[in-house]
């Protein structure tokens, strides 16, 4: 007992001694520097160490493989309040605290991203998707010739969200070219083999048709889809590339919840009609009708998390923001008063005030902001955020701040975006020929 209670009283005062070393300025000062930082082309960061100066000047900054290289995205210059970092050219290095030249205290991986400027969206946009093969939404009962009911595809074990890919090898795109297939395997007594894709795997698996007496056809008794359509916002367009990004979220499956793997997909511009208001609980609606000879039309390349993408066949413009608008980087937002930009009749793009309450910087899932709106016009006409304006771009001052994605189930006035990173990164922009990464060693 007398050997333990030294040994115990030596622990607290170490543990206290650490902890009182953790929260000396110095320490804290390096324990605050962040292990990621962006930048956009131009920008400085502070470097704060409140060290004594013969400490700071025995500190080098190592960025990439030496401690002053020539091409480098980012240099540390040193200045009469600190170090800063800044930005030259788009690309990503390591820079690494050492004191003395070799002994390490702090690495920071700082990006620096390229300053980009865009046509904003907010035109009402058809989307029509074809899907990677057929997707299956669930289970159709079949009433054979006794009216016993039976599944034969889930016998087999076919599931909701797979993919049917082929039959028979061969390639099916459409619900009726399957119908087709299955109901001639039934008529001349042969059991369809159908490639399944599922999580990435695929298999195939052989199913019995069934005569189906209601129909008059043979079924394997599975509902399937072959696409999705819908209407949705356009957030953004670069005239370089012709590529655009609208959504800001990915258009899944209304029965699975799976998103749609495309095969193919486009876009059209879209007419506003009605919109129906959101209140408590019941989400709105924006009602519209696709107008294939509008001069929006472009071919959809991807179907993500932070939206759909690809590129259009002619030119966007947008007449409430004629010039190019810049980007805001998430580093960037602030909370306080933003636009967002869409259509609530018609095909008039028109400005409505919002507020963004919430920023998180670190979030890159679709719901980086939480923003609420307060113009009363649109409070007056949708109740707030409804189906329809996913995609509406977000602005403030006079800058590309990201989308609006999903609204607030509860409270149709507040909802979340999607910061532009996320999808600058899907369209390629964030990077340029010149992107390098330096490690340092």
């Amino acid at each position: 007992m007398s050997r333990y209670f030294p040994r115990k009283f030596i622990g607290i005062i170490l543990g206290l001694l650490l902890v009182a070393l953790a929260m000396s300025p110095p320490i804290s000062d390096l324990l605050l520097l962040p292990q990621t930082a962006r930048l956009v082309v131009g920008e400085q960061m502070a470097v704060k160490l409140t060290w004594p100066a013969r400490i700071l000047d025995n500190l080098v900054f190592s960025v990439g493989d030496s401690f002053s290289p020539a091409e480098s995205a980012v240099v540390v210059d040193r200045g009469e309040d600190g170090y800063q970092l800044r930005a030259l050219k788009p690309g990503q290095v390591d820079i690494t605290v050492k004191l003395l030249g070799h002994i390490p205290l702090k690495s920071i991986q700082v990006e620096s991203l390229p300053t980009r400027k865009l046509v904003a969206g907010g035109h009402s946009i058809g989307i029509m998707l074809q899907s990677e093969g057929i997707m299956v939404v669930g289970y159709a009962p079949i009433k054979g010739l006794m009216g016993r009911e039976v599944y034969p595809a889930r016998t087999q074990g076919i599931k909701t969200g797979d993919l049917i890919m082929k039959v028979n090898d061969r390639p099916v795109y459409t619900e009726a070219a399957l119908a087709e297939i299955i109901d001639n395997c039934g008529q001349s007594g042969t059991h369809p083999g159908l490639l399944i894709k599922r999580d990435g795997s695929e298999e195939t698996i052989s199913v019995t048709p069934v005569f189906c007496a209601e129909t008059g056809r043979f079924r394997i008794g599975l509902y399937v889809r072959d696409g999705v359509a819908g209407v949705g916002t356009l957030t953004c367009w670069d005239p370089d590339t012709h590529s655009f990004a609208a959504l800001g979220h990915a258009i899944v499956d209304s029965d699975t919840k799976k998103t749609v793997n495309i095969r193919e997909g486009r876009i059209v511009g879209a007419s506003i009609q009605a919109v129906e208001p959101g209140y408590p609980g019941q989400p709105g609606e924006k009602i519209g009708v696709f107008d294939q000879h509008a001069s929006i039309k472009g071919e959809i390349e991807s179907n993500t998390l932070f939206g759909v993408f690809g590129r259009t066949e002619e030119a966007c413009a947008n007449e409430l923001y004629p010039q190019l608008l810049p980007v805001s980087y998430a580093h960037q937002i602030k909370k306080g008063p933003a636009q967002i930009v869409t259509v609530v009749e018609g095909n008039r793009l028109e400005k409505f005030e919002v507020v963004i309450e919430k920023v998180y910087s670190f979030r890159h899932n679709g719901k980086g902001m939480v923003i609420r709106v307060t113009d009363p016009r649109l409070l007056s006409i949708s109740g707030g955020i409804v189906q329809g304006m996913s995609g509406s771009p977000i602005i403030q001052d006079n800058r590309l701040a990201g989308a609006v994605t999903h609204v607030f189930l509860n409270d149709p006035q507040r909802g979340y975006g999607i910061f532009m990173d996320n999808m600058l990164e899907q369209m390629n922009l964030l990077t340029d020929q010149s992107f390098s990464r330096q490690i340092a060693q």
